[in-house]
């Protein structure tokens, strides 16, 4: 998977990603109380990167993001975990290489279910006997930021996002869906270049 022209300017970068996650529910809600309220959580992990000269690219991230809601008028949460895969075409603003470069973007996301507790810790979904939450959901996820150039080869990317549940999250088939905000910082290293005519990457 290598080679190609050794001057061929790097358009392919990784790196960690660390944010906020505020949550909630949407749709029917009555099964928890029926009064839910926003809930903050962390978001961490890493991001995988390609841009191209045209200004559409495409970002893939493996997360681990806190989501669920606060319930009973803020007595109590539900706090459901997950490993988040979001995969995203993006589209950057300005010229290739700008110190400055402003972006859209849009994507499914892929939620894996990796812990479901509530404010004292108890799981909510039982170890033996049938499941409250639904191991799997998908999403859609839309949002805009900027990535800024802090060296040469090194840039901050910032992003503000939208995230909408697709699926019921709740087993009893409440038709319940997640909905979540996110304000996430990462900072992005040259990994290679990727050919398109090819198909193949030029590690550096």
């Amino acid at each position: 998977m290598f080679s190609f022209s050794a001057n061929a300017q790097e358009n392919v970068s990784i790196g960690p990603v660390v944010g906020v996650s505020v949550a909630n529910f949407r749709g029917n809600t009555s099964a928890i109380g029926g009064n839910t309220d926003w809930k903050p959580g962390l978001t961490a992990g890493g991001f995988y990167n390609y841009s191209s000269k045209t200004g559409f690219g495409f970002t893939g991230q493996l997360l681990f993001t806190q989501m669920g809601a606060q319930i009973n008028n803020k007595t109590n949460k539900i706090n459901l975990n997950y490993i988040q895969v979001p995969l995203f075409a993006t589209f950057f603003f300005g010229k290739y290489g700008a110190p400055v470069r402003p972006k859209l973007f849009l994507g499914p996301l892929l939620n894996f279910l990796v812990g479901a507790r509530d404010k004292d810790g108890n799981r909510l979904n039982p170890e033996s006997g049938p499941r409250v939450y639904n191991p799997f959901d998908l999403g859609l996820t839309f949002g805009a930021g900027v990535n800024i150039k802090l060296q040469e080869k090194i840039w901050l990317n910032l992003d503000a996002r939208y995230g909408l549940g697709l699926l019921d999250v709740s087993a009893d088939d409440n038709k319940m869906m997640n909905s979540n905000w996110g304000i996430n910082a990462g900072i992005s290293f040259p990994l290679g270049t990727y050919n398109k005519n090819t198909g193949r990457l030029r590690t550096r």
